[in-house]
């Protein structure tokens, strides 16, 4: 289970500010961290090309936000990863590695209610223009989707799975053995991911995102909020119930196999994802004190 997991380009303002936010916090860079109020901006800016009063608005909503987020949710982060560090040396099992996405999932939705509402007065003023413009940034972010895995073989999409996953764990654990490459492998084939059907749940949540934003174009603020707060739950839980389940398994499934892979290294190795994993936590502690 990879942090990274966490970190998804998403199809409305609120979401989009949260992952700006969860960037950051993620990589555990500092200065990443203190420009995150210019690079958020550009990073939406990319998918709407605000005009000057959206501008002026947006930046210090950005701000404020990254503010609140060092001074209330950082040292709450680090608590998480505190508890990881204490877990490293030990066996883990699934349900451990489970617990520890919840609560990161938690404290990112924690971020989403928080930017709802400049999120709600923002959106009404985006112009047919911009919104075309995020529809076709969406339809280039799927086409990419496509491309990184659904094209070639199912023996190709898995080995590129693969080496994703190796390189993943190599970043905690450094350099893995056989027996570690293997529990890898095998999770990954045990799995019940799906990339056809993330790919039409993506799709399914961009033309939400995108018939939810035309709706209340030009609307009041509290018609706004009360879309987004219901796209956002969509979002989380899909209305989809077959997608439901598989989400839910998939998710057990790569806890588990986490936990197996864990399971199978060295002291040694252990030894160095705690070390990797207390990095992450001091600067995540030095950023809050800042």
């Amino acid at each position: 289970m990879s942090s990274s997991r966490l970190i998804r380009i998403l199809s409305a303002i609120a979401l989009a500010i949260v992952a700006s936010l969860g960037l950051g916090a993620c990589s555990a860079v500092k200065l990443g961290y203190n420009q995150l109020p210019d690079l958020g901006y550009w990073w939406l800016d990319s998918y709407f090309d605000f005009n000057e009063a959206q501008t002026l608005r947006l930046r210090p909503e950005i701000a404020a936000l990254l503010l609140w987020h060092r001074k209330e949710e950082l040292p709450k982060v680090a608590a998480v990863l505190q508890k990881v560090h204490t877990a490293m040396p030990h066996t883990m099992t699934g349900a451990q590695v489970c617990a520890v996405f919840d609560d990161l999932r938690g404290l990112f939705n924690t971020v989403v209610q928080r930017s709802l509402p400049v999120a709600a007065e923002l959106a009404p003023t985006l112009t047919t223009e911009q919104l075309q413009r995020l529809q076709d940034k969406l339809a280039t972010s799927s086409a990419e989707y496509r491309r990184s895995y659904l094209q070639g073989s199912a023996a190709e999409r898995t080995d590129k799975r693969l080496k994703q996953a190796l390189e993943r764990s190599e970043t905690f654990y450094g350099s893995l053995g056989e027996l570690q490459i293997a529990a890898v492998r095998k999770g990954l084939e045990t799995s019940g991911f799906d990339p056809e059907l993330n790919f039409k749940e993506r799709l399914r949540r961009q033309s939400d995102a995108l018939a939810m934003l035309r709706s209340i174009k030009s609307g009041p603020t509290a018609q706004a909020q009360t879309a987004l707060r219901a796209y956002v739950q969509r979002s989380n839980t899909s209305p989809d119930p077959a997608y439901r389940a598989y989400a839910l398994r998939v998710t057990q499934d790569s806890c588990n196999a986490f936990a197996a892979t864990h399971n199978t290294t060295t002291t040694e190795q252990r030894a160095k994802a705690a070390q990797v994993v207390k990095g992450y936590e001091l600067d995540i502690r030095s950023l809050a004190l800042q």
